[in-house]
């Protein structure tokens, strides 16, 4: 791994990541021979190659990446859909005005650059020794599982950092291929990563991912009729490897090719990338839900329906604080959304449609100023109650992928209009709409409803900014009279990989 500068962690991560020393001079990474002892120990032991696994999640939950930053926080904060922060007490008040320079929005980007690729450095350090012992220690199940897994997450941590910090709208531009990308660090190591083109880059994630996808053909998600009842007793016997949706399984690393692909762009990509979002529709068993039958003030994440949670400890410590008024005191960071807007987006007017919406009458509750989704509150706040899956972060659903396909249809050499309504139109029913897009729709109307389901779906999740950008948006929903390009679409590289010469 490159010997990128890391700043103080808001607090120590869980006992299993003894492998990662940090430094308490300069926070450099420094890989010592006495880390390397440490992590010889570790690593001859099942559990030990088991521990390393979780750690990698756990360092994901980190206020600074997916309890926060990077899902409701600064990425939503970028999408420009909640209501202007009224004072700079707000947490992301600098973020929310694209001004990168100041303090408070350095410090928030250098966060997530460090604590991403502290991410990174973990699953290297482990794959490292899933290649030098791994295959002596485990068994080949077990083996092909927790390589497939932490592959799997490489490429997820890399794809987000791409999405952030690299250029907007990639797939329509004829610049980008002599570019430089993020670093994409496949060793645990001192030395510098390169900065390599987004070609080069593309290629060594989806070198990840379709690696990650032929071993996690023994994921149990996987269904192989070859297989004998009792193949997954001794591996699985204490439970390990029970509840996948809240892992990097086998359909979360398909989603993930799915999400690069479009995101790459070009003919053969985008509709390989709506072929691939079929397939995890139509074999990973996850259905939408049933919006007459299925109760979503005790389920508001609709579990049910996510490919790849993130269990987050105690989240509600986080997570309550930017989506709840607090009493007795001024909180300037709750993230409220306009109550016209959000009456406007989800067509409150027509009653067979805003108003039979579950994610406008169940998730989106009045407070304040404006309207709070409580989608994410882990207590009894408002109607909503999410102790039924608690302490859980959607970071891939199963919703996202009947977006993909009617985009690839929209955008593949070939469109097909009827496919992609029909896709939107079953999403729609499930949210309880009633009223389908007319199937007579031109490209344009499709191509906007495909926009206003991103913007209804993934309230507090992190992914309405992504979108934007991957399609290079100029001009962007509750964004003002900001004309957008990749002045405010590209976070800017931390200034001592700069300084460097760790980037450029």
């Amino acid at each position: 791994m490159s010997d990128m500068k890391k700043i103080n962690l808001k607090y120590i991560l869980s006992a299993i990541l003894i492998l990662l020393i940090t430094s308490s001079c300069d926070n450099w990474l420094d890989v010592t021979a006495s880390d390397e002892i440490r992590a010889e120990d570790q690593f001859e032991t099942e559990a030990g190659f088991r521990d390393a696994l979780i750690g990698a999640y756990v360092s994901m939950t980190d206020e600074d990446l997916y309890s926060n930053y990077m899902t409701y926080n600064v990425v939503d904060v970028l999408s420009q859909q909640y209501l202007r922060f009224t004072a700079g007490f707000a947490v992301c008040y600098d973020i929310q005005k694209f001004d990168y320079e100041e303090l408070d929005a350095q410090y928030q980007i250098e966060a997530i650059w460090n604590k991403m690729y502290f991410s990174i450095a973990n699953i290297n350090s482990a794959l490292k020794y899933m290649d030098s012992k791994g295959e002596s220690i485990l068994d080949p199940i077990e083996y092909s599982i927790i390589k497939g897994e932490l592959l799997g997450l490489r490429a997820f941590l890399h794809f987000d950092l791409m999405r952030l910090f690299g250029h907007s709208n990639v797939a329509e531009r004829s610049d980008i291929s002599s570019l430089y990308a993020i670093p994409y660090v496949t060793e645990y190591t001192k030395d510098m990563t390169d900065q390599l083109s987004y070609d080069k880059t593309f290629e060594l994630m989806l070198a990840d991912i379709d690696e990650a996808l032929e071993l996690l053909k023994e994921d149990p998600i996987y269904e192989d009729p070859d297989r004998a009842n009792d193949y997954y007793d001794v591996v699985n016997s204490n439970g390990f490897y029970d509840n996948r949706e809240n892992r990097m399984n086998y359909y979360a690393v398909m989603a993930l090719k799915a999400r690069v692909l479009m995101w790459q762009g070009g003919d053969s990509n985008i509709a390989e990338a709506g072929t691939i979002a079929k397939t995890v529709i139509e074999n990973s068993g996850i259905e939408l839900i049933n919006p007459d039958s299925y109760d979503l003030s005790n389920d508001p994440i609709m579990y049910s329906e996510n490919i790849f949670n993130l269990n987050i400890e105690n989240f509600e410590d986080v997570v309550d604080y930017y989506l709840t008024t607090l009493s007795g005191r001024t909180n300037y960071s709750v993230l409220y959304y306009s109550t016209t807007d959000m009456s406007e987006l989800f067509e409150t007017s027509n009653t067979a449609i805003g108003a039979v919406d579950l994610r406008y009458n169940t998730l989106l509750v009045t407070e304040g100023p404006g309207m709070v989704c409580a989608k994410l509150r882990q207590g009894a706040t408002s109607g909503v109650n999410n102790d039924t899956h608690k302490n859980m972060m959607p970071l891939i659903k199963i919703s996202e992928m009947y977006y993909i396909v009617a985009e690839s249809d929209m955008k593949k050499a070939s469109v097909d209009l009827p496919e992609a309504i029909n896709y939107l139109n079953q999403v729609r029913a499930s949210r309880g709409i009633l009223l389908d897009i007319d199937s007579a729709s031109d490209a344009e109307t499709v191509t906007n409803e495909i926009q206003k389901e991103y913007r209804k779906e993934f309230l507090t999740e992190g992914q309405l900014f992504y979108y934007y950008k991957r399609n290079g948006l100029t001009s962007i929903p509750n964004g003002s009279s900001v004309e957008m390009d990749d002045t405010q679409y590209m976070l800017p590289f931390p200034d001592d990989e700069l300084n460097f010469g760790r980037v450029q």
